[in-house]
């Protein structure tokens, strides 16, 4: 495969064919990280991790210790792989359970993870006892997601969402291509009432990276869509599906995009993933971490360094990389990052979905608010920060020694940013160490599944 390479480590992957577990090992090759795997049945295969091997290793560093579920799925291990869903070897609890709630879709994506049969719908008792399972082994939750297929097909969609609005459950998020909102108001009424998050798939402003990502051109589709949810005041996330030389290069407009409109939240920036896709793997479409925190600087309307964008301490560091931009008065954001202390930073984003939605966390913020308001002047546009901070100091106030997790979140929402990395592993970079310290999870009957094991290998079972 290489002429030459200097080893890393070993882990344990599975043959892009036929799906069983094989060895394989970490490799660098000049500034790239690779994996390298030999099946008995297909032979060798390799694919590339990440392109800046400096910051991997960095990326390793970041790891805080695990938040282990209430209670677990499987009591007993038999080895890895085998009693997934969750047992007591699985190195962290679930941060986002993604529930599927059909396999219906109006679309027919290319590079779709899933293949949606069109055959089911879950039923409400069925959904239920999933949100029952997950309050009775996590206690609770800042945010839960609903999928599919497309899950504006499912029939009782709204019925299924108040089951989910449960005191334990901070929000409810929806991921969806929107196409149901031009032809169904009610609907969306519907969702924006009950305070959900629609994740709206946006993958660029081109006709052709719609053509090339969805198999149609949505582009006019998708802007009518965000006006009908900007006049609906829907708190809205783009997702952002990205395949190097087809939308990488408009990452920064995209961002630019999402500070502009304020009833945009966040952006979820994910890579191509080669799983049940048309998309054959092929390296050069392979976009890695490094690659999107460099697009990430070339936003215009804030100044970003690549260093901003750190990995998630609770999941693999190779899995979730994120940054948050803090709304400034007057106009204009700035990183959190250069706002408080790394290592602080870090122990206000571990293990949450949303920073600061616990007691401790809570007082880490307002404790590096009153360092920076103490350090007054030493940061860049240092006005405009400090009166940020006060109305930041205000408002955090009212919400008196112990804040709820919503009110939090209301005051999170309103003045932060947020954009993710999420990198979904296919069948050429499956890493069993990755999944076994997976915080996504599909609850799946009585199982919870780390996300990349599913789609990778349960799926075909």
């Amino acid at each position: 495969m290489f002429e030459s390479y200097q080893y890393y480590k070993s882990t344990r992957s599975v043959c892009p064919t036929c799906r069983t577990l094989v060895p394989a090992k970490i490799v660098f090759v000049d500034r790239n990280v690779y994996m390298l795997k030999v099946c008995s049945q297909h032979g060798e295969f390799r694919s590339l991790i990440e392109r800046d091997s400096e910051r991997y290793l960095e990326s390793l560093s970041i790891s805080k210790p695990a938040l282990i579920p209430l209670e677990f799925t499987h009591t007993s291990f038999d080895g890895c792989g085998y009693s997934c869903g969750i047992c007591p070897e699985h190195q962290q609890h679930t941060c986002l359970p993604i529930i599927e709630i059909t396999d219906y879709c109006n679309f027919s994506c290319p590079i779709c993870l899933v293949e949606n049969s069109k055959k089911t719908h879950m039923g409400t008792e069925e959904f239920a006892s999933i949100i029952d399972s997950l309050i009775r082994v996590e206690g609770t939750l800042d945010l839960i997601n609903i999928s599919g297929g497309e899950p504006t097909m499912h029939p009782e969609l709204i019925s299924l969402i108040d089951r989910a609005r449960r005191k334990e459950i901070t929000n409810i998020s929806i991921s969806t291509n929107g196409r149901a909102f031009l032809e169904n108001r009610f609907l969306l009424e519907g969702l924006v009432k009950r305070g959900v998050y629609i994740s709206l798939q946006f993958d660029g402003f081109d006709s052709e990276i719609y053509r090339a990502i969805r198999g149609e051109d949505l582009l006019e589709e998708k802007l009518h869509i965000l006006e009908l949810l900007e006049q609906a005041c829907a708190k809205t996330s783009l997702v952002m599906t990205v395949i190097r030389g087809i939308n990488d290069h408009q990452i920064g407009q995209v961002v630019d995009f999402v500070l502009e409109k304020n009833f945009i939240k966040s952006l979820m920036i994910q890579p191509i993933a080669f799983t049940n896709s048309e998309y054959k793997y092929d390296e050069a479409k392979v976009e890695t971490t490094s690659d999107i925190a460099n697009e990430l600087t070339k936003a215009k309307k804030v100044s970003i360094s690549k260093d901003d964008v750190t990995p998630l301490p609770c999941s693999h560091p190779s899995c979730f990389s994120l940054m948050y931009l803090l709304k400034l008065e007057g106009g204009g954001y700035v990183p959190l990052t250069h706002l408080v202390d790394v290592n602080s930073y870090l122990n206000v984003i571990q293990n949450r979905t949303t920073p600061g939605l616990d007691g401790e966390s809570f007082e880490k913020i307002r404790d590096n608010i009153y360092e920076l308001w103490s350090a007054s002047g030493s940061q860049p546009e240092s006005e405009k920060i400090l009166a940020t901070v006060r109305n930041l100091i205000c408002e955090l106030g009212k919400c008196g020694r112990n804040p709820s997790p919503q009110s939090v979140f209301t005051i999170a929402e309103n003045n932060i940013k947020s954009i993710f990395i999420h990198s979904f592993m296919d069948p050429y970079n499956f890493d069993l160490a990755r999944a076994m310290k997976c915080c996504n999870q599909y609850p799946v009957h009585r199982d919870f599944l780390p996300c990349c094991f599913r789609n990778v290998i349960k799926r075909r079972n």
